[in-house]
């Protein structure tokens, strides 16, 4: 059988150590042994070249055979058991192999291998740091510890008192994934750590993520001499996914910045938190040091208690910021006032309104207004920022503490003030907005973060500096707390409501005083249409009187042009006296208040028939009406609703063909309005000159023409009273038109 190893040879240096492909190494750290077996066939596919030094066979020995011909009927049974489960979880347990006590740990990798991986362990409690002592401590956590900073404090020394490392860390990480040591225990004699930073590059990118899959990583000798993993020929397997794996191999650039650290060997614990790294308990000690599987399963549990346990503290600390600053909302909401502009003046006099969310001013802008309290930009400057922020977010809420780093287009607001906290209100640029200063922070990182990479003789390698470096952050102010934006938008809410009380009742005072200046409007049009109806008909009358005797037998006496000039009076007195016709009865359609009735407009349309019959028969027309439906409605206005459509569509005849205007009720074409099921739907069709659609809109708009008046009679008129008589009846009225097609007219009657 022909063997080969499955190391990854690529050359991985600080350029390309991002794509370093970690989860792959074919190698193992020496303190154990490896073996991966086909879960079909339970074939050994994979070993470890050092298997040797545990179990008194060779890798060659082992590769190829089933793990029944290795392993006794107990291991088997653990072996199915774990295969039974179908589980994405590491089966980990304590075995006896040649009178030898084993660590056994058990995953699925990707693929269909199963990784076993075996280390020699002991028990390593004593008496002081028992499994079931160490678990009792986890309860008394939750009675001393009240913040997250006390909780990780705890649980530093604890850990440290387990494992008896120098030094134990638990380590934050920021948004950029920049660490801060936030709690800390360690041997006297060491330097403190405490409060310094480390940039994201310490730990890439792909470490990252395996340290999202494997929550415990021990490197027991940083000296140790990788082991190499073997497979046959026949596998086909070229790598072993070891994501999950506890002796994978580490990075040998991660080995080269522990060396440069000093350290001698690690143990690393994640902090989940809402599927994210949130951080890491970091144990260092300054010589080789083996942890049991029972030890690190105990630490792993005290890492698990403080994930579990940090919303609860983030929230403790926030309480009594929490509890201030809803108090100063209280204050606000509580207020006795009026429903007037006076009133946002009240509320912007109170130091509550800046208190509520910690701030050090704030603004609103509520139309051409400006309201502020405390340190603020000036006017014209929080325009400019309510234009920006209106144009920046989708979202009525957006908050920053450095505002720089979205723009620099506002450096002169964010020069002062980097906290921004807005709030839009819902009308153009209307906002609220509060406040913070800028603050200069000083960050102390272990060496300086710009020179992560380092240049020697030997060329680029890990930094070797990691001496205190001081950082001073001056773009930005204090964090915004969920408790400070929960209070603001709390008062937002509250003040939305207010205002919109107060434009409601600005609102109603016009509404009067507009209801005033129309009821005198409405009596100034009643005596103007007693004057159209008397004063003005009468005039009308004579002139058109006059005209027809001068145009009458003696026309041919009189020179042609002057034969002209009278005819044009007379038609348009005629014009005059049908233009203040249909006002009068505009007029009368807005102001009926009839009450409605039951029509049959089948009857209704045979005595409209037999009205316009003449018109018809002088035009040559066709009125043709099919079955229609029973509605309720005022019958003199519905008359004058089909009667203006008619004499529309023969004023608007075809010079081509005769005109045909048919009436039917449309109960098959399923438009917006029929598929509510409310609506009668009444369609008035003809074949004249229509129209094209763009104007569709524009036709039922008073005194709206389309043609020439000299070539088509009328005041523009008839189909915006239509549409009166239609808003009337609670309907609606639509007009669709083809040029030199013709024109459907369709109608909307609600059903009872």
């Amino acid at each position: 059988m022909i063997f080969k190893d499955i190391v990854n040879r690529d050359i991985v240096n600080l350029q390309n150590c991002e794509d370093e492909p970690i989860h792959i190494p074919g190698l193992i750290q020496p303190h154990g042994f490896l073996i991966a077996v086909d879960s079909t066939t339970h074939k050994i596919t994979v070993c470890s070249e050092n298997i040797n030094q545990f179990l008194s066979i060779s890798y060659e020995q082992v590769l190829g055979k089933k793990i029944e011909e290795l392993f006794n009927e107990a291991f088997l049974i653990e072996l199915n058991q774990y295969q039974s489960e179908n589980t994405n979880q590491t089966k980990v347990f304590n075995f006896t192999i040649d009178k030898q006590l084993f660590s056994i740990s058990m995953h699925a990798s990707v693929g269909k291998e199963i990784i076993i991986e075996a280390e020699l362990t002991e028990n390593q409690f004593t008496n002081s740091n028992s499994l079931y002592n160490s678990s009792k401590q986890l309860l008394s956590y939750i009675e001393d510890s009240f913040t997250l900073k006390e909780l990780t404090n705890a649980v530093a020394v604890a850990i440290k008192k387990i494992t008896n490392y120098d030094r134990v860390m638990v380590y934050r990480f920021d948004a950029d994934y920049n660490g801060e040591v936030i709690a800390e225990s360690k041997e006297e004699h060491l330097e403190s750590f405490l409060g310094l930073h480390y940039p994201h590059t310490d730990i890439p990118v792909q470490a990252r993520e395996l340290y999202i899959k494997n929550h415990l990583r021990i490197i027991g000798d940083v000296n140790y001499k990788p082991v190499p993993l073997y497979t046959y020929a026949e596998s086909h397997l070229d790598t072993l996914d070891m994501s999950y794996s506890v002796l994978r191999s580490v990075s040998p650039i991660h080995i080269q910045y522990l060396h440069n650290m000093g350290v001698g060997g690690t143990l690393t614990i994640s902090l989940l938190h809402k599927d994210k790294l949130w951080g890491l308990i970091t144990c260092h000690h300054y010589s080789p040091k083996y942890l049991s599987q029972e030890i690190r399963n105990t630490v792993k549990l005290h890492g698990h208690f403080i994930t579990s346990q940090i919303d609860v503290r983030l929230l403790n600390e926030e309480y009594e910021i929490a509890r201030k600053t809803n108090q100063a909302v209280e204050n606000l909401i509580s207020k006795q006032l009026d429903f007037d502009r006076s009133s946002i003046t009240q509320l912007f006099q109170d130091t509550s309104i800046i208190e509520l969310c910690n701030s050090t001013g704030i603004s609103a802008l509520i139309g051409d207004e400006i309201y502020t309290y405390g340190n603020t930009p000036n006017h014209q400057d929080i325009k400019r920022l309510s234009i920006f922020l209106s144009h920046y977010t989708e979202e009525n809420h957006f908050s920053t503490n450095a505002l720089s780093r979205i723009t620099k287009d506002l450096s002169f607001i964010s020069d002062e003030f980097p906290g921004i906290n807005y709030h839009f209100i819902g009308n153009d640029y209307d906002c609220i907005v509060w406040y913070r200063k800028q603050t200069i922070t000083d960050i102390y990182w272990a060496g300086d973060p710009k020179k992560s990479i380092e240049k020697d003789k030997n060329g680029l390698s890990p930094r070797k500096s990691f001496e205190k470096f001081t950082e001073s952050v001056k773009d930005s102010s204090k964090p915004w707390l969920k408790s400070e934006l929960t209070a603001s938008q709390n008062f937002f809410n509250f003040f939305q409501i207010h205002l919109r009380s107060i434009l409601l009742n600005e609102e109603k005072e016009n509404q009067k005083k507009l209801s005033e200046i129309l009821k005198e409007t409405n009596a100034e049009l009643e005596n103007i249409n007693w004057i159209s109806t008397h004063d003005l008909q009468e005039p009308l009358r004579k002139i058109r009187m006059m005209a027809s005797m001068l145009v009458g037998d003696d026309i041919k006496e009189l020179p042609k042009d002057v034969q002209l000039k009278i005819i044009k009076m007379q038609n348009s007195a005629e014009r005059m006296q049908i233009l203040i016709s249909d006002i009068l009865k505009y007029t009368k359609t807005t102001a009926q208040h009839s009450d409605l009735e039951i029509i049959d407009l089948n009857i209704l349309l045979q005595e409209i028939k037999e009205e316009v019959s003449d018109s018809l028969e002088d035009n040559e027309g066709q009125l043709l009406i099919s079955e229609l439906p029973t509605i309720q409605g005022v019958g003199f206005l519905l008359k004058q609703l089909f009667t203006n459509i008619i004499y529309n569509s023969l004023k608007f005849k075809s010079e081509a063909r005769k005109p045909i205007i048919s009436i039917r009720e449309n109960k098959t074409s399923k438009d917006k309005y029929q598929k509510s099921g409310n609506y009668y739907k009444i369609e008035i069709e003809d074949n004249g000159i229509g129209f094209d659609n763009e104007y569709s809109q524009k036709i039922f708009k008073i005194f709206s023409r389309l043609n020439d008046k000299n070539e088509y009679l009328g005041s523009g008129i008839g189909l915006a009273l239509c549409k009166k008589i239609m808003t009337k009846h609670n309907g609606l009225i639509a007009a669709e038109g083809q040029p030199d097609k013709g024109t459907i007219i369709k109608i909307y009657f609600p059903k009872n």
